[in-house]
Parts: C-alpha cells; structure tokens; sequence
C-alpha cells in the first residue's frame, strides 16, 4: 500500500460512506451566513415613564412614611401623658389609702370613745336611779289626790314598814308615762318611788323580797329596783339562768348592772355572760343546792 493511501486511512472516521469534514470550520462559516439580528433595548420615553412613576410611588411612601411618623410621635406623646397621668392617680390613690387609714384608725377610736361614754353614761344614770323602787301593779285612781301618803299607807299595810319614820323619807313619788286613755285600762301605769336614802330603799325591797308574794286590796303588787332601759335588756337576758337556778334551789344574786353570782358547793361563781351562765348551770346535777351561799333569792344588788 502507497504512502497516499496510509495516510489517508488513518485520517478517515471509522463509519464508512461518510466525507469527513471540520465541524469548527462549519459552524464559523453558518455563523457568517446568518443575518445580523438588532438588539431590543427600551426607548427613552419608556424608561422616562417608569422614572415617572417610581418618583412618584416613592413620593406617595414618603407621604405615608411621615403620616406614619407624626402618628408614632403622637401616640409617644399620648403614652406619656398616659404615664404622667398614671402617675399622679397612683400618687392620688396612694394619699386616699393613707387618709383612709387614718380616717379608718380615727373612726375606730370615736366608737371606743362614743362607748366608754355610753357606758358612763349608762353607769350615770344607774347611779341616779339608785334610790328609786318601781312599783307595778296598783291600780289608777286608788292612790286618790296624794300618791305619797296612798304609799305610805301601802307600806305599813303590806310590808308592816313604819313609812311615817324619818328613816323612810321620800323625795319624790310619781307615776311614770301618760295617764291612760279610758279608766278601764287593765295595765296601771308604774310607780316611781325615789327615797332620800338608799339603805331605806334597800330595807324596803328586802321587806318586799322576805315576803316573795304581796296582795293589797286584792291585787298583786310587785316592787322592783328601777334601772334604766339598757341595764333592764341586759339583766333581762340573765331570765333562762334565773329560772334554772330556781329550779335547782340555788340562791344568787343579779349585781348591778347585769353580772350574776351565786356559789355551788362553797365555791364562788359570777358571770357578767348570760350564755355562759346558762351553760354552767346546764351542767350542774339537780340536787345541788346553795343554800348556805349567803345570797339572797332574786336578790337585785346594786
């Protein structure tokens, strides 16, 4: 085989039937035959537009951007009157709680005050009616013009007392309360007895206790020692540990102005409490008896 003919076989593709040729060379030349295409790039007016309008967007946010900053600094503004005004009602609450107190702290000690003084003034009176015996249970009329010498009449007749004796001296006798409507009223008003002094207000109400029941003129008298209205309500709620005494025959006695004493097997007790009364003697066994207490029954001691 000729040189020409090596050569050429080693240069040749491997299929057959094909002409070898150069791809590089190829696509050079398509290229160059190919019409030159013009390149599309925005027109002035347009691009002009779009300025436009992005100046004017941003125009409209810059707008906005301040609308949104002046409502920012007005609302700093409003939350710090806010705090400014918080402030001074915490200050103001602050001050009303402490007045508050105090008036709280005073007013406590007005009604410490207002009670010693009713109780002074309770005492006071008590005091002034130390003298005085309540008598119920005389009819209206029968006194006649003179209540005084009527009393004294009853006195000796009922209680065998000499009222006549200067002992016996009374300051003042009177009914208590308006006369009644119509003469047949059932419920005689009470006598006030007030004595110059108090041991012969004392021995009479001892005649009227040693007697226990007293009928003049056919009617049922009763003598009482006359308290005020409070200390009446406060002896009053002593009425259920009375009975209970009563019915275990222990003696006792109701000292002014409403504390109860009497002794169980020569022991001393006294209770100024009604409910803590009634639950001792609740507790205590019937046949127990106080007899030797030296307390007088229904003894009202002032």
């Amino acid at each position: 085989m000729s040189q020409k003919s090596h050569y050429f076989t080693r240069n040749q593709p491997a299929s057959r039937g094909k002409v070898p040729h150069n791809s590089q060379a190829t696509s050079s030349l398509d290229t160059m035959a190919e019409p030159p295409v013009a390149s599309k790039s925005p027109s002035k007016d347009n691009v002009a537009a779009e300025l436009a309008a992005m100046r004017s967007i941003l125009e409209k946010l810059a707008v906005d951007m301040t609308s949104v900053k002046n409502g920012i600094e007005n609302l700093n503004e409003t939350v710090t009157n806010l705090g400014g005004r918080m402030d001074e009602a915490e200050t103001r609450i602050s001050r009303l709680e402490d007045e508050e107190n105090e008036a709280s702290a005073t007013r406590k000690e007005f009604v410490k005050q207002n009670r010693r003084l009713q109780e002074k003034l309770t005492a006071l009176e008590g005091f002034s009616r130390r003298q005085n015996i309540r008598i119920i249970g005389v009819k209206e009329g029968t006194e006649g013009p003179d209540l005084g010498g009527c009393l004294k009449t009853f006195l000796s007749e009922a209680l065998g007392i000499d009222a006549e004796d200067p002992w016996f001296e009374m300051d003042r006798v009177h009914r208590v309360g308006p006369a009644a409507a119509s003469a047949g009223d059932s419920r005689p008003r009470h006598i006030i007895v007030r004595f110059l002094r108090d041991r012969a207000k004392a021995s009479v109400l001892d005649a009227a206790r040693k007697k226990k029941q007293i009928d003049w003129n056919g009617i049922r008298v009763c003598f009482f020692q006359d308290y005020a209205q409070e200390i009446q309500e406060k002896r009053r709620k002593f009425d259920e540990a009375r009975r209970l005494l009563q019915h275990r025959n222990i003696l006792y006695s109701l000292r002014f102005p409403a504390i109860m004493t009497f002794s169980v097997d020569n022991q001393q007790h006294q209770f100024s409490n009604p409910a803590e009364a009634k639950r001792f003697i609740s507790g205590l066994s019937t046949d127990i008896s106080g007899l030797d207490d030296g307390f007088g029954m229904l003894a009202d001691d002032f």
